[in-house]
């Protein structure tokens, strides 16, 4: 990825959103908050994704199944640092 990490589909990890949001790899490795339908768990960003919308995360296999089957498509939430 953009932060020159490997990992698997099960790591807790996800990119970060736009240019602006990722600034250059200025947050790469850096620990992050997730919560989704009163779930919470924290995930290290490792990449940036350009498809993503400003704000949005695009989780990992893993991160995503701990919150919902993958069947679901998209999942609404917050984050924070």
């Amino acid at each position: 990825g953009a932060c020159g990490a490997f990992n698997g589909p099960n790591d807790f990890v996800c990119p970060l959103s736009s240019k602006k949001e990722f600034d250059g790899g200025s947050h790469c490795f850096q620990m992050i908050t997730i919560t989704v339908n009163g779930k919470s768990t924290q995930a290290q960003i490792t990449d940036q994704c350009l498809g993503c919308p400003c704000g949005g995360l695009d989780l990992s296999q893993g991160l995503f199944e701990f919150f919902a089957p993958t069947s679901v498509g998209e999942l609404s939430g917050s984050w924070s640092y």
